[in-house]
C-alpha cells in the first residue's frame, strides 16, 4: 500500500510504502514432554535461506488471536496443543507493516491433523529448549518471532533452562 501522509511532528508531506496487513499474526512456542521446542524450518525467499522459526501464521477475519494460535499450530505441525498462555504482542517491522504479532507459550501436545497452505513447504524440528535458548543468546538465530518469544518466555520462568 502507498500513502501520501503529512507528518504530525514537523508538517512535511511524504510518500510512505508499507504492507497493509492489519489483522495480525500469531506465533507459538510449544514444548513437548521432553522439553523440546516444536520448530519449523522454512525457506524464506527474501533472505534466500531456510530459516528456523516457530509455528506461526495470520489471523483470519473475525478470528480471535488465541483461536488462530491453536489453528495455526495444528495446521503447521500436525499436533493439537492442549494449553496456550498468551505472552503479549509486538509489531515486528513497524517501518513496513502495522500488524501485531501475538505470542503464545504452550504445552500438552497430542496428535492432530497437519494442513499446510499450498505455498508452505516446511520441515518440523524438535530442538531441546536449552540448546535453542543458548543458540539465541549466542546470536545464531535471526528470526525475531523465534528469538523474542523464547527470550520472553525464559524471562517469565516458563522454560526449564
Amino acid at each position: 500500500m502507498v500513502d501520501e501522509i503529512q507528518a504530525d511532528h514537523d508538517g512535511r508531506t511524504t510518500t510512505y510504502t508499507y504492507l497493509a496487513m492489519s489483522l495480525g499474526a500469531v506465533v507459538v512456542l510449544a514444548l513437548d514432554e521432553q522439553d523440546r521446542a516444536i520448530c519449523v524450518r522454512q525457506y524464506r525467499h527474501p533472505t534466500r535461506q531456510v530459516m528456523l522459526e516457530l509455528p506461526a501464521g495470520h489471523i483470519d477475519p473475525g478470528e480471535d488471536p488465541t483461536a488462530a494460535a491453536y489453528r495455526e499450530f495444528e495446521e503447521e505441525t500436525g499436533m493439537h496443543i492442549g494449553h496456550l498462555e498468551p505472552l503479549g504482542s509486538y509489531v515486528p517491522v513497524p517501518a513496513l507493516a502495522r500488524f501485531p504479532m501475538h505470542m503464545y507459550f504452550g504445552h500438552t501436545l497430542r496428535p492432530g491433523r497437519q494442513h499446510l497452505d499450498d505455498n508452505e513447504i516446511l520441515e518440523l524440528d524438535r530442538i531441546p529448549i536449552r540448546d535453542l535458548h543458548a543458540a539465541i543468546i549466542a546470536g545464531s538465530e535471526q528470526a525475531v518471532s523465534l528469538t523474542y518469544t523464547v527470550l520472553l518466555a525464559a524471562s517469565r520462568s516458563l522454560l526449564p533452562i
